[in-house]
């Protein structure tokens, strides 16, 4: 099976793998948010995972709790023992291997959060609302924000209706304008 957009994620993936390597966490932030946009542009889940992914990496990197603890050396290394899998079968276009170790990935990071965490919410799933928040003020569709993040429609919502970024938009643009914003704020 073939992987959509492979070499950008490859790309992408091998940035995301030596930020976190290298404890760059503003620069896994900066890469967020720029893989976010791109995925609204693209329409794709897999760049929006990535995004999802160097968000999450960021915050654990600026969790001092987590990063002074003594088993993060070992969860680091496990971590970035994954993210070069990733790299892998992105290089061998390896869809079924690739898809299999983002679910591994992702249940790494749970462990951690769920044994240093904090809070009720998990940091991907605060991710996800958040970048899917992002990706609909990008100009994404409700819908279309949710499944590219994978963020509940309904914690969404009421996310979106928490924050004051709806307050900054702007009224009577038409869909032409608000196209062209979109292209520009991509910069397309």
């Amino acid at each position: 099976m073939h992987i959509e957009n492979r070499l950008e994620l490859l790309k992408n993936m091998r940035i995301i793998l030596k930020l976190f390597s290298d404890n760059k966490e503003m620069e896994l932030r900066i890469k967020a948010n720029e893989l976010m946009k791109e995925a609204v542009q693209e329409n794709s889940r897999l760049i929006a995972q990535q995004s999802i992914i160097a968000y999450v990496l960021h915050k654990i990197l600026t969790k001092e709790h987590i990063i002074k603890a003594r088993t993060w050396s070992k969860n680091k290394r496990e971590i970035i023992t994954v993210l070069k899998k990733l790299v892998l079968y992105l290089e061998h276009d390896d869809a079924k291997k690739f898809g299999k170790t983002l679910v591994s990935l992702h249940n790494r990071i749970e462990r951690i959060d769920t044994r240093f965490g904090r809070f009720v919410q998990s940091l991907i799933d605060k991710a996800r609302v958040k970048y899917a928040s992002d990706a609909y003020f990008l100009g994404a569709s409700l819908g279309q924000a949710a499944a590219l993040t994978g963020a509940d429609k309904k914690t969404l919502l009421e996310y979106i209706g928490a924050t004051k970024l709806h307050d900054k938009e702007e009224r009577g643009k038409g869909i032409a304008e608000r196209l062209e914003a979109l292209k520009k704020a991509l910069g397309v």
